[in-house]
């Protein structure tokens, strides 16, 4: 079998050809060109030449839509819901995460408020229509929605979870109206209980659905450049992997997609180790991706953000942060600060000789002796040490450093400490002893800064990958099928029988084989898992717990589940479904890489340089 892997991150798109056949590895590493990532998939595919024919499989994680809403970037959007709620993702929760700043900056809403409208509906909690469809109403809005030249439509009514009509309704009218405009309903989206959340999820979804579509349409033209007829597959931000199409329309399943390629390959790593506890450190260019592997498990999280905005669809749990080797340092009232603002791939470091003028975290590390300048990313870039030092000097000079080699230093120390703040977020905040688990680095800096990592967290044991400059693009390759299903029913748990339960099931289950179907999949290869979310009677935040088909075990479930979160379980204390998730999979074809031969027992023969 033989396999591509294609990740994009913020400054290098790596690709990587595995053939189990030859038990032959190729890999390449460009720069990633932000204005279009399918120029740098072009690129890199153009180096690979002919290692690309009789392609098997190819897979692809992509950073658009994560880049689109940290950027705001996105499509112009306008929001339709309900009459009267129209403000409730500028209103958002009561929650403030800079609880003593004396001034506060609230997240700025992704549709501005003159695209936020409310049509005269109603359906009740229990699912009745109170207020039928204002028809008119509903004209008003088009006619406003085409003079406004806007993109894209999100459409959130309330309890359209429980009776989408409306919501059916209102997209189909403006698909017919305005065919060009890409409409996304909260029914499909995210058909679950809490409205601001649901609201949120359809908004992004809305929001970055455009760019997706464009950017997978020219991805699909430069692989078919190449002469490469096979359908890619696009990994999703649970890890899984489904079909262009469907990632096509249901773009916020793709958020995170770019991030999870790395979990992926370091849980690869542990598997082959029989490691069941692990931290993954991707440091890249641009960001640092962290994740946490309990008992051999990716945690899976379905309450996620990015940039501020609720997205509640599962993904890996993963932390990331703006810290990576372009990270630029520099003195800003009073605080030295590295990073979250970065080089980047253009103009990139000082020392790529690029027209960098800014100090970065591959400038120190340069600096301090730890790159070889002949010989950085496989001797393909020349690295200048003298623009290094020239960047750190006047940074050394505010600072009051007695050299630029201490300069250096300090600017890793900082880099180093925002790194271990974010793998401390996945480990010891979560209840966790961080001296349970080994650190699988890689990336482009993972290796580099790993040993001194786990000294910061008392981590005993670094696993480093045999690629790690492409590892992310390794676990692309990993990857298997999987399609995730949500319902709210909001019912108590002593109300339902197993049967009822097994019911409103079936048709999640059904939903999900038939996206395994369309993926060319047959119905006896799909697996699939059940879960309930769970909680107490008058709790605000649920727990999920698998469901094997008997209440009782699930109930039990829910009692370790929230001992474990929260310090107590309470057997005897009513509690209540929330919501019904189902995850269908396929399990694709997997393939072992060939050990690596051993290198001369001599030291000095695996020398390729030296430096004082």
């Amino acid at each position: 079998m033989k396999c591509l892997g294609i990740d994009i991150g913020g400054t290098f798109t790596d690709l990587i050809v595995v053939d189990s056949e030859s038990n032959s590895v190729i890999l390449e590493k460009v720069a990633s060109t932000s204005k279009d990532q399918s120029i740098g998939v072009k690129n890199g595919l153009n180096k690979l030449d002919t290692t690309l024919e009789n392609l098997n499989v190819i897979v692809h994680g992509t950073t658009v839509a994560t880049n689109a809403i940290l950027e705001h970037k996105g499509a112009r959007t306008a929001l339709v819901t309900t009459g009267g709620f129209s403000d409730v993702i500028e209103i958002g929760r009561q929650s403030r995460l800079n609880l003593y700043s004396l001034y506060p900056k609230r997240i700025k809403p992704l549709v501005p408020k003159e695209l936020r409208f409310g049509v005269n509906e109603r359906i009740s909690a229990s699912g009745e229509v109170l207020i039928p469809l204002d028809l008119n109403d509903l004209e008003r809005i088009i006619n406003t929605l085409q003079k406004k030249e806007v993109e894209s439509v999100a459409i959130s009514l309330l309890f359209s979870f429980f009776d989408s009509q409306h919501e059916i309704k209102i997209a189909n009218e403006i698909k017919h109206r305005l065919p060009s405009i890409n409409v996304s309903c909260s029914s499909q989206i995210l058909p679950t209980f809490r409205e601001y959340d649901r609201t949120s999820t359809t908004v992004i979804d809305a929001y970055i659905a455009p760019l997706c579509r464009k950017y997978f349409k020219s991805f699909l033209q430069r692989i078919k450049e190449k002469g490469i007829n096979v359908p890619p597959l696009i990994l999703l931000s649970t890890g899984g992997v489904t079909q262009i199409k469907s990632a096509t329309e249901r773009s916020v399943e793709t958020v995170f997609s770019g991030l999870a390629g790395g979990v992926l390959g370091g849980f690869y790593s542990c598997n082959e180790l029989q490691i069941e506890n692990a931290l993954t450190l991707d440091i890249g260019g641009t960001s640092t991706d962290v994740a946490s592997i309990v008992n051999g498990i990716i945690e899976i999280s379905t309450i996620n953000e990015i940039a501020g905005y609720p997205i509640h669809l599962p993904s890996i749990a993963v932390e990331t942060i703006g810290a990576g080797g372009g990270s630029i340092a520099k003195y800003e009232h009073g605080i030295f600060l590295v990073g979250p603002e970065s080089a980047g791939a253009d103009p990139g470091p000082a020392c790529y000789n690029n027209g960098g003028k800014l100090p970065t975290v591959t400038d120190a590390n340069l600096v301090r002796g730890l790159l070889n300048p002949d010989y950085f990313c496989g001797g393909t870039i020349k690295i200048s040490p003298k623009l290094a030092k020239e960047v750190l000097s006047p940074l050394a000079d505010e600072l009051n450093f007695s050299s630029i080699e201490e300069c250096a230093a300090g600017v890793i120390e900082i880099f180093e400490n925002n790194v271990a703040l974010a793998l401390r977020k996945v480990s010891t905040e979560r209840g966790y002893d961080s001296r349970d688990f080994i650190l699988v680095a890689f990336g482009g800096a993972g290796p580099l800064h790993g040993c001194s990592l786990a000294e910061r967290l008392f981590l005993k044991q670094v696993v480093i990958p045999p690629y790690p400059g492409v590892w992310s693009a390794y676990g692309l390759l990993t990857a298997d099928i999987r399609h995730d299903m949500s319902i709210s029913i909001l019912k108590p748990l002593n109300k339902m029988s197993n049967e009822q339960l097994d019911s409103v099931f079936a048709t999640l289950v059904q939903q999900g084989i038939q996206l395994c179907l369309e993926d060319g999949f047959s119905e006896k290869d799909v697996i699939v898992t059940r879960n309930l979310d769970l909680r107490l009677v008058g709790q605000s935040y649920e727990l999920t717990v698998p469901f094997h088909g008997k209440i009782e075990a699930t109930s039990q479930a829910f009692d370790e589940a929230h001992k474990k979160a929260y310090g107590y379980a309470s057997p005897e204390a009513p509690r209540e479904i929330v919501n019904l998730r189902v995850a269908a999979m396929v399990s694709l074809p997997k393939f072992e890489l060939s050990p690596l031969s051993m290198g001369d027992t001599n030291p000095k023969n695996a020398q390729t340089g030296t430096r004082v």
